[in-house]
Order: structure tokens, then C-alpha cells, then sequence
């Protein structure tokens, strides 16, 4: 039991040796670092070992109750989403847009990506000090490449790829303006949703599912430490299914094409 392990290491003592007041300040600490479907795996985790194993319920009155995991909100389908992104006033927005819902980005990281971030040998895009202090490499695909190169023409940026509308002490555009795209381009659009960046990137992980994504690589992908928070999206998702051949066929060779 993963949680048990280390809360054990955090201590350095045996399970039975952890107090309640331990078990507290071990999840107060958890609940800084890691998502909150995390939190609720960790906290059932505990309960069980400590009242079931263990017998001794007393120690564990006191652990909040796994609160429900937040719903993803309103999602979008994918005429939506081109409806959205085509109605984009300037390639600025467009681009902020597929950053967001193409590779999944938070608001945060679309704002700090800088020129040398990207590989053109390689089309890819590198996310550095992300979320936990993260660096992932992210692929992209050819529509984007076009849609950067429009926006390079036109914008001619040298250090960040998104510098603020105006002048000052800023480098780079802030997490509001990516929001504020966000929101003007949604009302433009005349879609009757509650849309946020962080919605775009929810989309980005349905839509990857269901054109056959898998889940490890979606975890890579959004840059999750666990894989419990994107379990999640299994729920929303409608996974294309497709029988394959044992594993007797492949080992004889004898599957088919």
C-alpha cells in the first residue's frame, strides 16, 4: 500500500508507531502536493489499514472524509471546438487557442513558452518548470506548425512567443490575457458555455481518448505525477473499442493484419 509506505518513510517509524496527530500533519502535507483524487485515494488508503488491519478506529476519527472530486464542468463537442477556434478574431487568439486545446496546456504554460522551446527538427514543443517543477516534451502536429509559422510572420516575437499587449516591466503576456482570449473569443463564437483555458486542456484529454489514445500516454502528455487524476477522464470519454488477437497468435505469428 502505496500510502502506507510513505507515511511510514515520512516518519520513520511502523505503522503502529504513527500517530494521529502524524496521520493529520502527513495529509495537510499531501494536500499541497499532490491532486485531490489523490488526496481521496491516500485518505481511504489510511482509513482502511488503520481501522480494518489494524483495528484501532480511534486513530483515525479525525481524517476528513474524501470529499467527491470537482466535475470537469462543461465540455465541448468537436464541431465546438472548430466553431470556437475559426471564430478567433486575430491568428494571436487562434493560436493561444490550439496551443491550449492541441497539446493540452495549462494557461500558465502557454504564457511562459519562448522561441527556443520549440525544436523544428524534431516539430516539438518543451514545457519546462511546469506544475511540480515538470519539464515534458510535447509533439505537434502539422496544423499548428502552420498556424505558428502565420503568427511568426506577422508578429515577429524574439524572446517569449506571446509578449504582453503593452508596454512595461512584463516579458510575456500574464495568465489573465491568455484568459481573457479565452473569453472574448467564447463570445464571439455565441457558444452557450462555461469555457475556460483549463477547459481546452479537460477537451484536449476527452477528445485524445476517444481518437484512441491511451492513458499512459495521456498522463506524459498533461504532465500528471499520478496516474489516479487522470483516471478521471475515463468517465467522459467514449473509448473506441476493438477486439485484437491473443497473445498465442502473436507469439505463432498467426494474428492478423
Amino acid at each position: 500500500m502505496r500510502p502506507l509506505r510513505d507515511i511510514m518513510r515520512r516518519f520513520h517509524a511502523e505503522a503502529d508507531a504513527i500517530s494521529s496527530n502524524d496521520i493529520l500533519i502527513f495529509l495537510a502535507e499531501r494536500d499541497e502536493q499532490i491532486s485531490k483524487s489523490s488526496l481521496n485515494t491516500t485518505c481511504c488508503a489510511l482509513k482502511y489499514f488503520y481501522g480494518k488491519v489494524l483495528g484501532d478506529p480511534d486513530r483515525i476519527v479525525d481524517i476528513p472524509t474524501p470529499r467527491k472530486p470537482t466535475q470537469l464542468g462543461e465540455l465541448l463537442t468537436a464541431e465546438e471546438i472548430k466553431h470556437l477556434l475559426h471564430s478567433a478574431k486575430k491568428v494571436r487568439h487562434c493560436l493561444v487557442l490550439e496551443l491550449l486545446f492541441g497539446l493540452g496546456l495549462r494557461a500558465s504554460e502557454v504564457a511562459t513558452i519562448r522561441l527556443c522551446d520549440f525544436n523544428k527538427t524534431h516539430r516539438s514543443l518543451t514545457i519546462r518548470n511546469a506544475k511540480g517543477g515538470k519539464t515534458r516534451v510535447l509533439p505537434y502536429g502539422e496544423h499548428l506548425r502552420q498556424t505558428l509559422i502565420q503568427y511568426y510572420r506577422q508578429h515577429r516575437p524574439t524572446d517569449y512567443l506571446f509578449p504582453p499587449g503593452y508596454k512595461g516591466d512584463q516579458k510575456s503576456i500574464s495568465k489573465r490575457g491568455i484568459q481573457y482570449i479565452v473569453r472574448q473569443t467564447l463570445k464571439r463564437s455565441g457558444i452557450n458555455k462555461k469555457v475556460s483555458p483549463h477547459t481546452l486542456r479537460h477537451c484536449f484529454a476527452i477528445h485524445y481518448l476517444n481518437n484512441g489514445g491511451t492513458l499512459i500516454r495521456l498522463k506524459q502528455l498533461l504532465g500528471h505525477k499520478y496516474l489516479t487524476t487522470t483516471l478521471r477522464y475515463l468517465s467522459y470519454a467514449s473509448i473506441p473499442l476493438r477486439d485484437i488477437d491473443t497473445p498465442l497468435e502473436f507469439l505463432y505469428g498467426t494474428a492478423s493484419k
